[in-house]
């Protein structure tokens, strides 16, 4: 593939050894990076490489990711992986290149200077990301964008040698797919413990940490939507919370709302962070005001035997259980786009909360086993939608999902509150 040569550059590097891998890690500045490092696709034209090695790549990580570089001042990335071929990049170790009348640097060991040193790209080389495609197409896209930085930011890349033969293919698909089974992405619960740029994870934190709504024991520390069956203290489980709350931030009608990526990449500023947790505030305190389970748990000093009361093998409240708050949340987010959260949230507070009750039997309560059902989360969001009068299904296409779905044949859907 034809290419215009780039001018030479000289990057400070450390030169390392793993397994039969030489690797050189390197400094390299994004518009650097954005210029000379390719997608496989781009690469090679007859698309054998691509074939192989190239993840699917979504351009919509890669807009999220250069907004993030764009306004994130705390901005870091992981090191970028990539192969080289072509060309004639040169190692310089620190041996070559030193003073000897440097007394500073006489009693460095031979393993030390011979891994310190400087990798000199000529510029014909062919360069392309095996590892952190997604950060490439960010970059690209932010240099394209004419980001402003002065100076631009540096990021550690990786080189590695490869060979455009049979053999050095095959070892190259080897090392991408190592890469990319190997890493693993960050759990939920270290997001909702850790990250400083998830605003549903910050704001989760300062519910539980600034509140009364969520202190002590009245959350479950647990990063799923499954509560444990021993846990009779807590409404919910951190994980669910987090869910919660990223329904209200990306669905609901109001000035903040956002797309998911967006809150999880970028960090709004003091001000819109603190707007997002008095959101946050509000919609709890609502369900506090209009929910009178909720009521007595928030008001409870001690919440045993209030969870006892409405969560156990006799049902109890649809709001006790993880994937209950999350159909009302959905239910609640929907009616903003036609009323004010206090107005919608009274509206749904004339739905039927009792799990041995329609239309939760059969779709979300097995009374049989005494168990919660996470199958039908959809048909039992549009009955309870329908009993408002805001199902987005016929009454006769919801009717057919309702007597498949509970498996009654006979059934008829519940009389509607509105």
């Amino acid at each position: 593939m034809s290419k215009s040569k780039k001018n030479e550059i000289t990057l400070p590097a450390l030169r390392g050894v793993m397994g039969n891998w030489v690797y050189y890690s390197c400094l390299m500045r994004l518009d650097e990076i954005a210029e000379r490092v390719r997608f496989a696709d781009e690469v090679h034209s007859n698309k054998l490489l691509s074939d192989m090695i190239q993840r699917q790549l979504k351009r919509g990580r890669g807009d999220q990711i250069a907004d993030y570089l764009e306004t994130q001042e705390e901005r870091f990335f992981n090191s970028l992986v990539v192969a080289t071929y072509g060309g004639e990049p040169n190692w310089h170790g620190l041996s070559d290149v030193r003073s000897k009348g440097k007394k500073d640097l006489r009693n460095l060991g031979e393993d030390t200077i011979s891994s310190i040193g400087f990798l000199t790209l000529r510029g014909d080389e062919n360069l392309f990301a095996l590892d952190g495609q997604h950060r490439l197409a960010g970059i690209k896209k932010a240099i394209k964008g004419n980001i402003e930085q002065d100076p631009y930011d540096e990021l550690s890349v990786i080189f590695v040698a490869h060979k455009d033969t049979s053999k050095g293919l095959q070892r190259t698909r080897r090392l991408f797919t190592t890469l990319n089974k190997t890493a693993r992405p960050v759990s939920k619960g270290d997001i909702i413990a850790l990250d400083e740029d998830d605003v549903m994870a910050i704001c989760v934190r300062w519910l539980i940490e600034n509140t009364d709504l969520f202190s002590g024991n009245r959350i479950a520390f647990v990063a799923s939507n499954n509560m444990p069956k021993t846990n009779i203290r807590s409404l919910t489980t951190i994980g669910n919370l987090y869910d919660l709350l990223t329904i209200f931030f990306t669905n609901s009608k109001h000035e903040l709302k956002k797309s998911k990526g967006d809150l999880q990449r970028a960090r709004p500023d003091d001000q819109v962070l603190n707007l997002y947790f008095k959101y946050a505030k509000k919609i709890f305190s609502e369900f506090r005001d209009k929910f009178p389970e909720l009521e007595e748990f928030f008001a409870a000093q001690e919440t045993e035997n209030v969870v006892v009361k409405h969560r156990g093998s006799h049902g109890g409240s649809a709001l006790f259980r993880p994937i209950g708050l999350e159909v009302f949340s959905q239910i609640i987010a929907k009616l903003t786009k036609d009323y004010s959260l206090e107005d919608a949230v009274d509206l749904v507070s004339r739905l039927p909360r009792e799990l041995t009750s329609a239309p939760f039997v059969g779709l979300m309560w097995e009374p049989n086993t005494e168990t919660i059902s996470n199958s039908h989360k959809v048909t039992l969001r549009e009955t309870l939608l329908y009993m408002l009068n805001a199902s987005k299904y016929s009454e006769q296409k919801l009717l057919e999902r309702y007597r498949r779905e509970t498996g009654d044949d006979q059934a008829v859907l519940p009389d509607k509150v509105v």
